[in-house]
């Protein structure tokens, strides 16, 4: 069953809908909306885009991080790759609100196949969905050794979703970008990055300039994604995410294509 959308106002008169309650909505969408509009955390490793580029928002949510490129690029174009009904539906409707242009919206997920697989949707906290619940749900194990265990109950109850999954190349050969650069890829796929990735033909890597992915799980995770992405030929560099909650295990990486 679809999520209601609730209308919330996070700051700065900045409103948004999301498929989640009021009461943890404040806490996911203020915390998004702190990494993306404050913080630049996506763009601050890189070097500028073309303000009138190509960028891909791979893992968008419920929008936020297009709705900024949009803000401070009106002329480039985005294609928002989210695989979560209930965040499509909130997506969409950010987009209508602020009568945002140039923006192709994916309700795929991406994998290194087309396909389908079973996600996990999150409704406390719906950037946490996942089809990789197992690793999800350790991160609910740390949670509770620092909040309570009714808490992190709440924010990790999930609802099983089957959803279409497809190769990023096979998405962009369908979109309005089949050709020319694109300025950034950024992801925030919970854990599918790996495969994502393995979902680009060799003529798509070239075309992209830049990446921006946030890596979940274990140290030999951030290492492969590295490792590939400098095979690639991208200067390649991992940080950690010094406003991440306590205990959990995620890394941002830069890439920059290197010179030819």
């Amino acid at each position: 069953m679809m999520s209601e959308l609730n209308l919330v106002e996070i700051e700065g008169g900045l409103k948004c809908y999301t498929p989640a309650g009021h009461n943890p909505v404040l806490t996911e969408a203020g915390l998004i909306y702190e990494e993306i509009f404050r913080r630049n955390v996506y763009l601050r490793g890189l070097n500028p885009i073309d303000p009138g580029g190509v960028v891909v928002d791979a893992g968008a949510n419920i929008g936020l991080f297009t709705l900024f490129v949009k803000r401070h690029f009106p002329s480039a174009s985005v294609l928002a790759v989210e695989p979560i009904p209930h965040n499509v539906a909130a997506l969409r409707a950010n987009l209508d609100l602020y009568s945002v242009a140039g923006v192709t919206v994916c309700p795929v997920g991406l994998s290194d196949q087309d396909g389908s697989a079973r996600f996990y949707f999150f409704p406390s906290m719906p950037g946490n969905s996942t089809a990789h619940l197992a690793n999800k749900l350790k991160d609910r194990e740390t949670v509770a050794t620092y909040a309570t265990t009714e808490i992190a109950e709440q924010v990790y109850r999930h609802e099983e979703v089957d959803v279409a999954v497809r190769r990023l190349s096979d998405l962009l050969r369908d979109s309005p970008h089949a050709s020319g650069d694109i300025e950034l890829v950024k992801m925030d796929i919970e854990g599918s990055e790996q495969a994502a990735l393995a979902g680009l033909d060799d003529g798509d890597w070239a075309r992209i300039k830049q990446f921006a992915i946030e890596v979940h799980g274990a140290q030999d995770a951030v290492e492969a994604v590295l490792e590939l992405l400098r095979g690639k030929g991208f200067t390649a560099q991992a940080q950690a995410e010094s406003h991440s909650p306590r205990g959990i295990d995620s890394r941002l990486v830069y890439a920059r294509r290197q010179p030819a």
